[in-house]
């Protein structure tokens, strides 16, 4: 079946756009009517991805063309042109984001009627339906400047996103908001427009590399020119666009930003932002590492070093955060060090053609865990988003207590997407970091028939970080969960006077009780999944020669099998899952059957002595973590006095106690402060140097400046 795309295209963007533009109208239903053509552009995006990547349905080519320079002698250049167009992999990542932007649209509905969120409901709502579009767009662009324009817009419309803790800020009383909070939401849309802008000059050099050598700025000549690249450049091209790519994604070092801009967006918008929007880059990777260039086997070595360096980092920051936005940011990084993981072992085994279904299984792995952590990440940030809205601005973990109690369903939401990205069976997240872990092992005994000792040792090393860092995630959201759910309120009755006196309405329920199912059907059911995320790897050509088979009988056994009678692996998750859902019924059944008293007692045991119903007899978020940050004290380092201003927020404060004061210090954040230090001086010389207010020195810099223009002109013209 071949239809024409330009239509279907044409008509996506009309609904956004007017979702976006009809804010100008002043008139009451203009927030719902905008979020409403959010939602229909979303619906309809979300069917044609769908239809795309499940039904292959083939399109045919949608090019929008114009010419700057047409009728000028200038032949040489090519003509500007925008191209769109669908093939399976952009299909699925735009049935992804549609999907979520059709979900977070009806979540706003009544989210955006909180007391916070309505004075800029409107301009919420404007550039949410701009971000959604924008990003289909970067998605379904097929060559080199559709995909840096609308890589532009895209960080244009999150960046008009993350001043809203800004504005709102600003018309809080002083007494109302610390110094430190202001300064961070007064940060944030610089930090990102800065690292974005950096992301993009990068990814600009890897594009203009590829277009030269491809004589053409689209993919499809990217894609032909593959195997023509010296190895040198797809070094640098492949550099490049990790550097360019890793920044958009939040690889460690250039994960610093996401932390602090992220949580001074509005909080319905997280889920597609953290959740979907930042995996843009991922759909990049794969296209740039595996379509548009020939993977070499060290590009996987980097890669996994990395992305487990990045995934212990930020797990690491998340556990010493006691903000639930600012920790929720730490852990998405730290999912897209799990995901780069995949790719990276993909890398190592992608030229080996005996040991392809290796790197095709950690291929599968990383769009799993793509998909899972867009759903439990996606559940985490609705429900945090309904605590924001239910305790009025309150997401300090220390300030909260007790919402287990108050607002059951919000709470029990929470706990759901916890269990999920802790990696607890049969939740979601188990399933595709055993896949991730399982490639891993298997790429070790590959590497031991080797005699690989290095590369062994590489793989190795990285496996235990991510273990660790498996581990540490499993605590912080013990640690989360406890402190922020259960035991008894931290904050007086007077200071929760305000909060709200029963749970988020039934259309925000809804949507959350909609991602916690999806955690579990993922978790149940991956033989049923995992078929279906193969067909997204198509456009690669990496399922071609290889069968995804699958255990009907028990509905979790997922492989690789080699049609050539080659190597086969399989995961065996329906056993164990199906042990954890008969543990779970057989205690629920069990807790119902005990008499009231025994389920909790009256008076909890003290040593001996009466206990206070008071929150100082529990457990501080800081003092949860501190025994673990007391072992890696040595990776704290504290500022001495002559050290660099604080640029950036660099320390995360977990105890004001005078006898016993915590802070954890954010490493990387620090040593970028002594360098940004270090560039404002030499920015301050070289000014004093050269601008010193002369206007005949700034004659001088024209004079020079024109007799260099002319001398390249000149020796151009008798050379060319």
């Amino acid at each position: 079946m071949s239809i024409p795309l330009s239509w279907s295209l044409l008509a996506i963007s009309a609904f956004w756009l007017l979702g976006a533009l009809i804010i100008i109208i002043p008139w009451r239903w203009a927030v719902p009517v905008s979020l409403g053509m959010a939602l229909l552009a979303s619906l309809v995006a979300a069917g044609l991805g769908a239809a795309t990547w499940l039904g292959n349905i083939q399109w045919q080519e949608a090019t929008l063309r114009f010419n700057l320079w047409d009728g000028l002698d200038v032949m040489a250049l090519p003509p500007l042109s925008l191209e769109f167009g669908l093939d399976a992999l952009s299909a699925f990542f735009v049935f992804l984001v549609s999907a979520f932007s059709a979900l977070v649209a009806i979540y706003s509905f009544r989210a955006l009627q909180a007391p916070h969120f309505r004075p800029y409901a409107h301009w919420i709502a404007s550039a949410f339906n701009l971000f959604s579009w924008t990003t289909v767009l970067v998605i379904m662009a097929q060559d080199g400047f559709s995909l840096l324009i609308c890589l532009e817009l895209m960080t244009l419309s999150f960046g008009y996103l993350a001043l809203y803790k800004h504005f709102l800020y600003q018309d809080e009383p002083e007494h109302a908001v610390d110094t430190d909070t202001r300064r961070k939401a007064r940060l944030a849309p610089q930090v990102y427009l800065m690292t974005s802008h950096t992301s993009t000059a990068l990814l600009v050099l890897a594009v203009l590399l590829l277009s030269i050598n491809a004589h053409g700025l689209g993919y499809q000549a990217w894609r032909d020119n593959a195997g023509n690249l010296s190895t040198s450049l797809m070094a640098a091209i492949f550099l490049l666009s990790l550097a360019g790519l890793g920044i958009r994604a939040g690889l460690t070092p250039a994960h610093i930003w996401v932390s602090l801009v992220h949580p001074s967006s509005p909080t319905t918008t997280h889920a597609l932002s953290l959740g979907i929007a930042i995996k843009v880059a991922i759909y990049l990777m794969y296209r740039f590492f595996f379509q548009f260039l020939s993977p070499q086997e060290w590009w996987g070595y980097v890669l996994l070093v990395v992305a487990a360096l990045t995934a212990l980092v930020n797990v690491w920051y998340a556990i010493s955060s006691h903000d639930l936005k600012e920790a929720l940011a730490y852990h998405s990084i730290e999912n897209i060090g799990i995901i780069c993981a995949g790719i990276g072992l993909a890398l190592i085994f992608w030229q080996d053609e005996f040991h392809r279904p290796l790197a095709f299984v950690a291929l599968v792995a990383s769009l799993y865990h793509l998909l899972n952590h867009a759903v439990f990440k996606g559940l985490l940030y609705l429900a945090t988003g309904a605590i924001d809205n239910l305790t009025h601005n309150v997401v300090d973990i220390e300030r909260l207590g007790g919402l287990i109690y108050a607002y059951r369903f919000t709470a029990s939401m929470f706990l759901i997407g916890s269990f999920s990205i802790a990696g607890f069976p049969p939740f979601n997240g188990f399933i595709s970091e055993w896949l991730t872990l399982r490639a891993g092992l298997n790429s070790l005994s590959v590497l031991v028939s080797q005699a690989s000792i290095i590369p062994f040792l590489t793989v190795l090393t990285c496996l235990l970080l991510l273990v660790a860092s498996f581990a540490l995630t499993a605590f912080c959201f013990y640690k989360m969960a406890g402190v922020a759910l259960l035991g008894m309120p931290r904050l007086p009755e007077k200071e929760r006077s305000n909060w709200e006196g029963k749970d988020v309405p039934l259309s925000m329920r809804g949507v959350m009780g909609l991602m916690a199912g999806l955690c579990l059907l993922l978790g149940i059911l991956p033989g049923l999944i995992a078929p279906q995320l193969v067909k997204a790897f198509v456009p690669l050509g990496m399922s071609q020669g290889y069968l995804l088979s699958m255990n009907w009988m028990t509905l979790g056994g997922v492989g690789i099998t080699a049609t050539n009678g080659g190597e086969a692996m399989q995961l065996p998750v329906a056993t164990l899952a199906g042990l954890m859902v008969a543990l779970t019924v057989s205690a629920l059944v069990l807790q119902r059957a005990l008499p009231p008293h025994a389920r909790r007692p009256d008076i909890p045991w003290n040593c001996g002595e009466p206990i206070m119903a008071t929150p100082l007899h529990q457990y501080t978020s800081g003092a949860l973590s501190y025994s673990l940050r007391k072992l890696f004290a040595f990776v704290n380092p504290q500022p001495s006095s002559g050290s660099a201003p604080d640029y950036l927020p660099s320390r995360f404060v977990l105890s004001h106690s005078p006898a016993n004061p915590q802070q954890v210090t954010e490493v990387f954040r620090h040593a970028y402060n002594h360098l940004i230090r270090t560039l404002l001086g030499f920015s301050n010389r070289f000014g004093e140097k050269t601008q010193n207010g002369d206007i005949r020195r700034y004659l001088q810099y024209v004079f020079w400046a024109d007799l260099i223009i002319i001398l390249i002109y000149w020796l151009t013209s008798l050379f060319l």
